[in-house]
Formats: structure tokens, C-alpha cells, sequence
């Protein structure tokens, strides 16, 4: 058996060409999921023999011309040639892509010593979900026998990837993973104080054990987002999680301890205008605008905390609440509730409120275009009742707020 070709991005890949690098899951909302297509990549690359012990990798990202091959294989028997696509989320043009992949190969045949050009090209697509157009797509290809579409999920509990039945126990870590064992804080203080003093004044300055742990679960979940790089104050009460700290550059969160309070913010979706104005949502070509909000809980003690209840959101493009606001924020939201930004996003608003708000328009009882956009997976999951199933969610606990700043951080960067 000829060895296996060297990727084309070698800072991955270590002595013979298989993969070093850590492919990164995150636990958000209740459920898993690779960070990036390019984690999914690793991970199927990592453990490929053992999910596909009929074929041989001969190549990741393999490139032909201008396209790539996100895996090109071959059948260990046959010397079939078998390309592999992989999609984190639903691609409905996924088949006539593999469609194009197939003829330029055929037409260029790399690999020929160790292909067998004869035999037909296989096409496998994996994905989470596939939307019903590829299933059309698929039976409309005159080739349709060499066409497998195979979905991958995750069972919880268990920590197991499950790929076409193929049940994979996940042996990386998770991040925000409620079995994954937080960091003691003497631990985490004596380790990063040599490297990194300032976060590790921070965690001090935070006082509280249980405020140093929940921050700690929310920086993994922030740091596992593609791009995001953590800024540190020098005085060590703020934290940043951004693209940098140029002016214009994109910020996820920020959190603020000032006067012994911790402060949380989170860059959300707004509402604006062409929500309400549209009556399609097709019509409308940005329909993800962020803002940035200051999280509030009055309940619960420990704001850091994902299960901790969220009452009120306060948009703020700078600096955090007034003396008065702070001194009584019933009080504050009262007098706020009906002034707008210049956007027609209230400044002040219920938690609880926030869904209606943004999916509201003149024309229609709701328009949830927001929501369809940022949770494709709930969507292709269910067509037809998402809607409703998504308006069941626990939408007042930060949790909730954590994972919808994710997926919009994802869906602009």
C-alpha cells in the first residue's frame, strides 16, 4: 500500500501525514457541535480508519485546478476512487458540487498509479442534514448509485459521534461540557500567573470561587469561536473577546468588574427597520445587524453563570449603566422601555421580550428571518413547526443569550 500524500497545510499534520491537531466541540444550548467545517475535517481525518475501514485517505484538501477536495480517497480493494465532502451545516448545492469534483477528475485523473480510473467515481456528502433539494438533486443525477448522502450527530451523554450508525466515542475534550471538570482556581492561578499575570489578576480580581469557575466555562465556550482573541485590560478588569483591539474590529463579549460588580456584555442581533418593513424575508439583504447589550439579571447572584435568569437587555454602543439606573433598574426600564436607538431597537427591553421584538413586522404577525438565518439546524430539522418549537426555549436564561451571540459571531465572521 503506497503511503499516504502529505496534506497541503503540513502545520497540521506531524511524521506521515496524519493530523496532530485538536479538532475543537463545544456544548451550547443543550446540544454539541464542531466549532468549524475545518474541526470536522480533523476529527473525520483523525479517526478516518477506524469511521471508513474500507477506504484509504490518500489526500486532505487536495487541490485540482481551483478547487479542493475536502478528502480524497480511494476503496482499499478496488482502488475506486471515493471523494468526500463535509459540511458542518446544511449545504442545499452540495450535490452538484461533488458533481463538478467528479468530472474534473475523471477528466484530469490524479493519483492514476494508485486509482483505477475504470471503476466509477464514488461521491460521499456528510453533514448534520441534508435539505430536501440534494435529496432531488441526488435522484436526478444520471450517476445517482454512486451518490451517498451521510449524516453525523451527537449523542450527549455519552460523548459519542454518530456518523451513518457508525457510533465514534469522542476522546477530546468538550467545551462547556457539564462532565468536563473545572479548573480549581488556586490551580489556575499558580499555572497562569508566569505567563499570563493579567488574567490571572483578573480571576482575582473576580473574588468569588464560584464566579472564578463560570467564568472560566465562558471564556472555553468564547475562545472556541473562530478568530476571537482574548484582551486583557492592564488594569485587569476588563476582558475582551474580539478580533483585536483596532478600531472597527468585531468583539463577541466583553466582562467588566467595576465597584466589586461584574458587568457582561454580549454583541446580539437588533432589531432595525427592514425587519418590519419587509414582507419577505428573501427581501432583505442584512438581516443580521448586532448591537452591543449589557446583560442584567436581578435574581440571581452569580451573572456568570449559564443557568443564571436574565430580565432586562440594555443596548449600549459604549460604557455600561448610570449611577441612577443602577440604583433601581425597575425603575430605570420603566422610563427606557419606549425610547428607541436610531434603528427602532428599544434601549431597554425584557428578556423575555427580546424574540417578539425582533421577529416583529407591519405586514405579517411575525417574521422570525433573524432566527431562520442563525439556527439553520433547528430549521432543516423540523420545516415546518421550528417556528414553534422554537419560541419553547428557555429564551430568559444566559445561556440562551450566550449561544445566539455564538452563532451570530459565526454566521458574520
Amino acid at each position: 500500500m503506497a503511503p499516504r500524500k502529505k496534506s497541503i497545510t503540513p502545520k497540521y499534520f506531524g511524521q506521515g501525514g496524519v493530523s496532530v491537531k485538536i479538532p475543537r466541540i463545544a456544548y451550547t444550548a443543550n446540544a454539541l457541535r464542531f466549532q468549524s467545517e475545518e474541526d470536522l475535517e480533523i476529527y473525520i481525518e483523525n479517526h478516518f480508519d477506524e469511521l471508513f475501514p474500507d477506504l484509504e485517505l490518500l489526500q486532505r484538501q487536495f487541490r485540482l485546478k481551483t478547487n479542493r477536495y475536502d478528502l480524497l480517497c480511494r476503496h482499499k480493494q478496488t482502488r475506486q476512487a471515493v471523494i468526500l465532502e463535509l459540511k458542518n451545516e446544511e449545504d442545499r448545492s452540495i450535490i452538484w458540487q461533488l458533481v463538478r469534483y467528479r468530472k474534473l477528475i475523471i477528466a484530469e485523473r490524479p493519483f492514476s498509479d494508485q486509482i483505477d480510473y475504470s471503476c466509477p467515481v464514488e461521491l460521499i456528502a456528510i453533514a448534520p442534514s441534508f435539505h430536501e433539494d440534494s435529496w432531488i438533486d441526488k435522484e436526478a443525477c444520471k450517476f445517482e448509485e454512486n451518490i451517498k448522502l451521510l449524516t453525523f450527530s451527537f449523542v450527549i451523554e455519552d460523548k459519542i459521534l454518530d456518523l451513518a450508525g457508525h457510533k465514534h466515542t469522542i476522546p477530546y475534550s468538550i467545551s462547556g461540557f457539564s462532565d468536563e471538570p473545572t479548573p480549581e482556581f488556586a490551580l489556575i492561578s499558580r499555572s497562569l500567573y508566569q505567563e499570563v499575570p493579567a488574567l490571572s489578576n483578573f480571576l482575582s480580581n473576580l473574588g468569588n470561587q464560584e464566579y472564578q469557575n463560570d467564568f472560566w466555562n465562558l471564556r472555553n465556550l468564547f475562545l472556541a469561536q473562530p478568530k476571537v482573541k482574548e484582551i486583557i485590560n492592564p488594569l485587569s478588569n476588563k476582558v475582551f473577546y474580539a478580533t483585536s483591539t483596532r478600531e472597527g474590529s468585531k468583539t463577541l463579549a466583553e466582562i467588566n468588574i467595576l465597584d466589586r460588580k461584574v458587568l457582561l456584555f454580549l454583541h446580539l442581533p437588533m432589531y432595525h427597520s427592514s425587519l418590519s418593513s419587509s414582507s419577505s424575508y428573501r427581501s432583505i439583504q442584512n438581516p443580521i445587524k448586532l448591537g452591543r447589550f449589557i446583560i442584567i439579571s436581578i435574581e440571581n447572584s452569580n451573572l456568570l453563570n449559564l443557568d443564571s435568569r436574565i430580565n432586562y437587555l440594555v443596548i449600549r454602543s459604549s460604557g455600561g449603566l448610570s449611577l441612577k439606573e443602577k440604583e433601581n433598574v425597575s425603575l430605570a426600564f420603566e422610563k427606557n422601555r419606549l425610547k428607541s436607538i436610531r434603528e427602532g431597537m428599544p434601549k431597554w427591553i425584557m428578556a423575555e421580550g427580546y424574540i417578539s421584538i425582533l421577529s416583529y413586522t407591519v405586514r405579517e404577525p411575525k417574521n422570525p428571518i433573524v432566527f431562520k438565518e442563525l439556527y439553520p439546524d433547528l430549521v432543516s430539522a423540523n420545516p415546518t413547526g421550528w417556528w414553534q418549537e422554537f419560541q419553547t426555549q428557555e429564551t430568559d436564561k444566559l445561556g440562551w443569550f450566550v449561544d445566539l451571540a455564538i452563532r451570530a459571531w459565526r454566521y458574520k465572521i
